[in-house]
């Protein structure tokens, strides 16, 4: 009996790593902003709490692409969603990818209490560095590292003809916050973009 259990157990963890290796198109509603996303990653939701579940692996890094209200981004996200320490580099084939802080869309950092400088007491160019030093902070601390417009478009068009392995790593400030990983591009792939409205 006990070898049964571990039988059914291999094969249904089996199962589901094979579907969380399919590129997938899931929508995405917000009722309070009225913004739509289309994403495209690896498996479900479920699918990967599942093998997160499984394996005890807490933190995981994902590639992810999607239509924001018709704004095309391409990047890497953590789950759950923890800030990323650092830039994040991605390789296809020859051509190396860098996305920075800077890169990434200000609406997916965490919200920071705004700060008022009154410009009659600190003078307007203070209260504009510290606007920008706010927006810098918020930035770093964001769970993405992506790409948006031209530049996404540029990144997936070369994923998808690329084909085959995908390397990627966080650039950190030292060791304990960089790592490096990979993801697997196939026909899946360029189906799922579609789906998202996403024409290469």
């Amino acid at each position: 009996m006990r070898l049964l259990n571990i039988l059914v157990t291999s094969v249904l963890a089996l199962g589901l790593t094979a579907c969380s290796t399919t590129w997938q198109a899931t929508n995405h509603y917000d009722e309070f902003t009225d913004s739509a996303i289309c994403r495209v990653e690896k498996g479900t939701q479920g699918q990967k709490d599942f093998v997160r579940g499984f394996t005890g692996v807490y933190f995981t890094q994902n590639f992810y692409a999607e239509n924001h209200d018709g704004e095309i981004r391409a990047g890497i996200r953590t789950y759950p969603p923890l800030p990323i320490g650092g830039d994040v580099q991605i390789k296809v084939g020859e051509t190396l990818y860098s996305l920075t802080s800077k890169d990434t869309p200000i609406d997916v950092a965490p919200v920071m209490p705004k700060a008022e400088f009154p410009q009659d007491h600190f003078g307007q160019a203070y209260g504009e560095a510290m606007e920008t030093i706010t927006q810098s902070i918020q930035a770093s601390s964001s769970p993405y590292r992506a790409y948006t417009g031209k530049k996404a478009m540029a990144l997936l068009k070369d994923m998808a003809s690329t084909k085959g392995e995908v390397k990627f790593r966080t650039v950190g400030v030292n060791k304990a916050t960089s790592g490096t990983a990979s993801f697997m591009i196939d026909e899946s792939f360029a189906k799922a973009l579609a789906e998202c409205g996403i024409d290469l």
